[in-house]
Protein backbone atom coordinates (compact mmCIF):
# COMPACT_ATOMS: atom_id res chain seq x y z
CA UNK A 1 0.00 0.00 0.00
CA UNK A 2 3.04 2.27 0.22
CA UNK A 3 4.91 3.91 -2.62
CA UNK A 4 8.49 2.65 -2.90
CA UNK A 5 11.03 5.24 -1.74
CA UNK A 6 13.00 5.01 -4.97
CA UNK A 7 9.96 6.37 -6.84
CA UNK A 8 9.75 9.39 -4.59
CA UNK A 9 9.53 12.82 -6.24
CA UNK A 10 8.78 16.34 -5.14
CA UNK A 11 5.27 16.83 -3.73
CA UNK A 12 2.79 18.64 -5.94
CA UNK A 13 1.26 20.27 -2.86
CA UNK A 14 2.08 20.54 0.85
CA UNK A 15 -0.84 21.16 3.20
CA UNK A 16 0.21 23.15 6.29
CA UNK A 17 -1.77 24.34 9.27
CA UNK A 18 -2.13 28.12 9.12
CA UNK A 19 -3.67 30.50 11.69
CA UNK A 20 -6.73 30.87 9.45
CA UNK A 21 -7.24 27.11 9.11
CA UNK A 22 -6.63 26.68 12.83
CA UNK A 23 -9.38 29.20 13.52
CA UNK A 24 -11.77 27.40 11.18
CA UNK A 25 -10.94 24.02 12.74
CA UNK A 26 -11.47 25.35 16.25
CA UNK A 27 -14.84 26.82 15.34
CA UNK A 28 -16.13 23.82 13.40
CA UNK A 29 -14.68 21.40 15.94
CA UNK A 30 -16.51 23.16 18.78
CA UNK A 31 -19.78 23.05 16.84
CA UNK A 32 -19.18 19.37 16.02
CA UNK A 33 -18.54 18.65 19.71
CA UNK A 34 -21.87 20.20 20.67
CA UNK A 35 -23.73 18.30 17.94
CA UNK A 36 -22.06 15.00 18.90
CA UNK A 37 -22.93 15.52 22.57
CA UNK A 38 -26.55 16.27 21.67
CA UNK A 39 -26.74 13.25 19.36
CA UNK A 40 -25.18 10.88 21.90
CA UNK A 41 -27.54 12.17 24.63
CA UNK A 42 -30.52 11.56 22.34
CA UNK A 43 -29.18 8.03 21.66
CA UNK A 44 -28.91 7.39 25.41
CA UNK A 45 -32.51 8.54 25.93
CA UNK A 46 -33.82 6.34 23.11
CA UNK A 47 -31.90 3.24 24.26
CA UNK A 48 -32.65 3.46 27.98
CA UNK A 49 -35.98 5.29 27.92
CA UNK A 50 -34.96 8.01 30.34
CA UNK A 51 -33.84 11.59 29.99
CA UNK A 52 -30.20 12.23 30.74
CA UNK A 53 -29.85 15.34 32.92
CA UNK A 54 -26.42 16.95 33.26
CA UNK A 55 -25.96 18.59 36.64
CA UNK A 56 -23.35 19.05 39.36
CA UNK A 57 -24.59 19.63 42.90
CA UNK A 58 -21.79 21.26 44.84
CA UNK A 59 -23.91 22.18 47.88
CA UNK A 60 -22.19 19.46 49.95
CA UNK A 61 -18.65 19.48 48.58
CA UNK A 62 -18.44 23.23 48.02
CA UNK A 63 -15.70 24.51 45.73
CA UNK A 64 -13.82 21.20 45.76
CA UNK A 65 -16.82 19.41 44.23
CA UNK A 66 -16.67 21.73 41.23
CA UNK A 67 -12.87 21.40 40.98
CA UNK A 68 -13.06 17.60 41.15
CA UNK A 69 -15.66 17.49 38.40
CA UNK A 70 -13.57 19.52 35.97
CA UNK A 71 -10.40 17.59 36.84
CA UNK A 72 -12.21 14.34 35.97
CA UNK A 73 -13.47 15.94 32.75
CA UNK A 74 -9.92 16.97 31.86
CA UNK A 75 -8.60 13.44 32.54
CA UNK A 76 -11.31 11.87 30.35
CA UNK A 77 -10.58 14.33 27.53
CA UNK A 78 -6.81 13.73 27.75
CA UNK A 79 -7.33 9.96 27.76
CA UNK A 80 -9.59 10.23 24.71
CA UNK A 81 -6.94 12.21 22.83
CA UNK A 82 -4.26 9.62 23.65
CA UNK A 83 -6.43 6.73 22.50
CA UNK A 84 -7.40 8.71 19.37
CA UNK A 85 -3.76 9.11 18.32
CA UNK A 86 -2.94 5.51 19.26
CA UNK A 87 -5.66 4.28 16.88
CA UNK A 88 -4.13 6.49 14.17
CA UNK A 89 -0.80 4.77 14.84
CA UNK A 90 -2.33 1.30 14.58
CA UNK A 91 -3.89 2.28 11.25
CA UNK A 92 -0.54 3.61 9.99
CA UNK A 93 1.13 0.32 10.94
CA UNK A 94 -1.69 -1.72 9.35
CA UNK A 95 -0.89 -0.13 5.98
CA UNK A 96 2.85 -0.66 6.36
CA UNK A 97 3.84 2.64 7.98
CA UNK A 98 6.16 3.33 10.91
CA UNK A 99 4.11 5.45 13.34
CA UNK A 100 5.59 7.98 15.74
CA UNK A 101 3.81 9.87 18.48
CA UNK A 102 4.26 13.25 20.17
CA UNK A 103 2.66 16.51 21.19
CA UNK A 104 3.33 20.19 20.52
CA UNK A 105 1.81 23.64 20.81
CA UNK A 106 0.65 25.22 17.55
CA UNK A 107 -0.87 28.70 17.49
CA UNK A 108 -1.39 28.56 21.26
CA UNK A 109 -3.29 25.24 20.94
CA UNK A 110 -1.87 22.00 22.45
CA UNK A 111 -1.88 19.25 19.83
CA UNK A 112 -1.17 15.54 20.15
CA UNK A 113 -0.25 13.70 16.98
CA UNK A 114 0.57 10.37 15.36
CA UNK A 115 2.65 10.58 12.20
CA UNK A 116 4.53 8.37 9.78
CA UNK A 117 7.07 10.48 7.84
CA UNK A 118 8.84 8.85 4.92
CA UNK A 119 5.92 6.55 4.15
CA UNK A 120 3.73 7.14 1.10
CA UNK A 121 0.13 5.94 1.29
CA UNK A 122 -2.50 5.56 -1.39
CA UNK A 123 -5.32 8.07 -1.19
CA UNK A 124 -7.97 5.59 -0.01
CA UNK A 125 -5.58 4.04 2.51
CA UNK A 126 -4.86 7.44 4.05
CA UNK A 127 -8.60 8.16 4.23
CA UNK A 128 -9.04 4.98 6.28
CA UNK A 129 -6.12 6.01 8.51
CA UNK A 130 -7.63 9.47 9.05
CA UNK A 131 -11.14 8.23 9.88
CA UNK A 132 -10.15 5.17 11.95
CA UNK A 133 -10.18 6.87 15.42
CA UNK A 134 -13.46 8.67 14.73
CA UNK A 135 -15.27 5.48 13.71
CA UNK A 136 -13.62 3.00 16.10
CA UNK A 137 -13.89 5.05 19.30
CA UNK A 138 -17.40 6.40 18.63
CA UNK A 139 -18.81 2.98 17.67
CA UNK A 140 -17.27 1.26 20.72
CA UNK A 141 -18.60 3.99 23.03
CA UNK A 142 -22.10 3.76 21.53
CA UNK A 143 -22.09 -0.01 22.12
CA UNK A 144 -20.88 0.43 25.70
CA UNK A 145 -23.53 3.08 26.40
CA UNK A 146 -26.21 0.65 25.21
CA UNK A 147 -24.84 -2.07 27.54
CA UNK A 148 -23.97 0.07 30.57
CA UNK A 149 -26.54 2.80 31.32
CA UNK A 150 -24.51 3.78 34.41
CA UNK A 151 -21.70 5.11 32.20
CA UNK A 152 -23.15 8.32 30.68
CA UNK A 153 -19.66 9.88 30.86
CA UNK A 154 -18.98 8.02 27.61
CA UNK A 155 -21.11 10.71 25.96
CA UNK A 156 -18.30 13.19 26.64
CA UNK A 157 -15.79 10.73 25.13
CA UNK A 158 -17.87 10.64 21.94
CA UNK A 159 -18.25 14.43 21.89
CA UNK A 160 -14.56 15.21 22.47
CA UNK A 161 -13.41 12.49 20.06
CA UNK A 162 -15.76 13.70 17.32
CA UNK A 163 -14.94 17.38 17.81
CA UNK A 164 -11.23 16.59 17.92
CA UNK A 165 -11.47 14.74 14.60
CA UNK A 166 -12.32 17.91 12.67
CA UNK A 167 -8.80 18.04 11.16
CA UNK A 168 -9.09 14.43 10.01
CA UNK A 169 -12.53 15.07 8.49
CA UNK A 170 -11.23 18.22 6.78
CA UNK A 171 -8.34 16.32 5.15
CA UNK A 172 -10.61 13.47 4.07
CA UNK A 173 -12.98 15.89 2.33
CA UNK A 174 -9.99 17.41 0.50
CA UNK A 175 -8.55 14.04 -0.49
CA UNK A 176 -11.89 12.77 -1.81
CA UNK A 177 -11.69 15.53 -4.42
CA UNK A 178 -8.24 14.36 -5.52
CA UNK A 179 -7.52 11.60 -8.08
CA UNK A 180 -7.08 8.12 -6.61
CA UNK A 181 -3.59 7.92 -8.12
CA UNK A 182 -2.09 10.41 -5.65
CA UNK A 183 0.06 9.37 -2.69
CA UNK A 184 -0.01 11.01 0.74
CA UNK A 185 2.79 11.45 3.28
CA UNK A 186 2.18 12.61 6.86
CA UNK A 187 5.18 14.71 7.91
CA UNK A 188 4.00 15.72 11.42
CA UNK A 189 4.12 19.44 10.58
CA UNK A 190 2.28 19.03 7.29
CA UNK A 191 0.73 16.59 4.83
CA UNK A 192 2.49 16.23 1.48
CA UNK A 193 0.57 15.27 -1.67
CA UNK A 194 2.45 13.38 -4.41
CA UNK A 195 1.05 12.80 -7.88
CA UNK A 196 2.13 11.03 -11.07
CA UNK A 197 3.21 13.08 -14.08
CA UNK A 198 -0.21 12.91 -15.74
CA UNK A 199 -1.90 14.72 -12.81
CA UNK A 200 -1.72 18.52 -12.89
CA UNK A 201 -2.16 20.96 -10.03
CA UNK A 202 -5.50 22.09 -11.50
CA UNK A 203 -6.94 18.64 -10.80
CA UNK A 204 -6.34 19.13 -7.07
CA UNK A 205 -8.75 21.05 -4.80
CA UNK A 206 -6.06 23.28 -3.33
CA UNK A 207 -5.81 26.97 -4.21
CA UNK A 208 -2.67 28.96 -4.73
CA UNK A 209 -2.63 32.23 -2.83
CA UNK A 210 -2.41 35.31 -5.03
CA UNK A 211 -1.27 38.14 -2.74
CA UNK A 212 -1.65 40.74 -5.50
CA UNK A 213 -5.40 40.14 -5.68
CA UNK A 214 -7.48 42.43 -3.44
CA UNK A 215 -9.24 40.79 -0.51
CA UNK A 216 -12.95 40.11 -0.92
CA UNK A 217 -15.43 41.85 1.38
CA UNK A 218 -17.38 38.59 1.69
CA UNK A 219 -14.25 36.67 2.73
CA UNK A 220 -13.37 39.37 5.23
CA UNK A 221 -16.86 39.12 6.70
CA UNK A 222 -16.62 35.34 6.83
CA UNK A 223 -13.30 35.51 8.67
CA UNK A 224 -14.70 38.02 11.17
CA UNK A 225 -17.81 35.90 11.69
CA UNK A 226 -15.75 32.74 12.26
CA UNK A 227 -13.52 34.61 14.68
CA UNK A 228 -16.55 35.85 16.62
CA UNK A 229 -18.06 32.34 16.82
CA UNK A 230 -14.70 30.85 17.76
CA UNK A 231 -14.09 33.36 20.54
CA UNK A 232 -17.65 32.83 21.75
CA UNK A 233 -17.26 29.06 22.00
CA UNK A 234 -13.78 29.18 23.53
CA UNK A 235 -14.85 31.75 26.10
CA UNK A 236 -17.82 29.54 26.99
CA UNK A 237 -15.57 26.56 27.73
CA UNK A 238 -13.21 28.75 29.77
CA UNK A 239 -15.91 30.64 31.66
CA UNK A 240 -18.01 27.65 32.71
CA UNK A 241 -15.40 25.99 34.97
CA UNK A 242 -14.22 29.35 36.29
CA UNK A 243 -17.71 30.54 37.23
CA UNK A 244 -18.63 27.18 38.75
CA UNK A 245 -15.44 26.78 40.79
CA UNK A 246 -15.88 30.27 42.19
CA UNK A 247 -19.60 29.52 42.78
CA UNK A 248 -20.63 32.76 41.08
CA UNK A 249 -24.38 33.29 41.58
CA UNK A 250 -26.72 33.55 38.62
CA UNK A 251 -26.57 36.77 36.62
CA UNK A 252 -27.55 38.24 33.26
CA UNK A 253 -25.86 40.91 31.14
CA UNK A 254 -28.70 42.89 29.62
CA UNK A 255 -32.38 42.41 30.38
CA UNK A 256 -35.08 39.87 29.63
CA UNK A 257 -35.73 41.38 26.20
CA UNK A 258 -32.17 42.01 25.01
CA UNK A 259 -29.38 40.12 26.75
CA UNK A 260 -25.82 39.22 25.76
CA UNK A 261 -24.77 36.63 28.34
CA UNK A 262 -26.75 34.64 30.92
CA UNK A 263 -25.28 32.50 33.72
CA UNK A 264 -27.53 30.22 35.78
CA UNK A 265 -26.12 28.45 38.85
CA UNK A 266 -28.54 26.47 41.05
CA UNK A 267 -28.47 23.27 43.08
CA UNK A 268 -30.10 21.50 40.12
CA UNK A 269 -27.32 22.41 37.72
CA UNK A 270 -25.69 25.25 35.81
CA UNK A 271 -25.47 26.61 32.28
CA UNK A 272 -23.95 29.49 30.36
CA UNK A 273 -25.75 30.98 27.37
CA UNK A 274 -25.02 33.61 24.75
CA UNK A 275 -27.68 35.43 22.76
CA UNK A 276 -27.53 34.35 19.12
CA UNK A 277 -29.37 37.49 18.03
CA UNK A 278 -26.60 39.60 19.56
CA UNK A 279 -24.03 37.62 17.55
CA UNK A 280 -25.98 38.22 14.33
CA UNK A 281 -26.18 41.96 15.11
CA UNK A 282 -22.43 41.99 15.76
CA UNK A 283 -21.72 40.32 12.40
CA UNK A 284 -24.02 42.78 10.60
CA UNK A 285 -22.22 45.71 12.25
CA UNK A 286 -18.83 44.27 11.25
CA UNK A 287 -20.06 43.78 7.69
CA UNK A 288 -21.27 47.38 7.58
CA UNK A 289 -17.91 48.65 8.87
CA UNK A 290 -15.97 46.56 6.34
CA UNK A 291 -18.24 47.82 3.55
CA UNK A 292 -17.72 51.47 4.57
CA UNK A 293 -13.94 51.02 4.78
CA UNK A 294 -13.82 49.45 1.32
CA UNK A 295 -15.96 52.25 -0.13
CA UNK A 296 -13.63 54.91 1.33
CA UNK A 297 -10.58 53.07 -0.06
CA UNK A 298 -12.11 53.00 -3.55
CA UNK A 299 -12.87 56.74 -3.41
CA UNK A 300 -9.32 57.54 -2.33
CA UNK A 301 -7.92 55.46 -5.19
Amino acid sequence: MIMNLRNRHQPIYVFELTPKISLIWTTLGSLLLILAAAGASWYYTIIHGEMLIFSVDSSEGGVWAGITFFVVLFVITSGTIIVHEFVHGIAFAAFGGSPRYGWKVKYLLPLAYATSPGNFFRRNSFIVIALAPLLVIDIICLLLIAIFPQAPWLIWVIASNTGGAIGDIWMVLQLLRCPQSIRVEDREECVAIYAPANVTFRELPFDRVNKSRPRSVVKSLLNLGLMAVCLLLISSFLLIPLLKILEVPSFIIGNNYFWILRWQNTTQGFNLGFNGIFLIILIVILFFLVFIVNMLKKRNQ
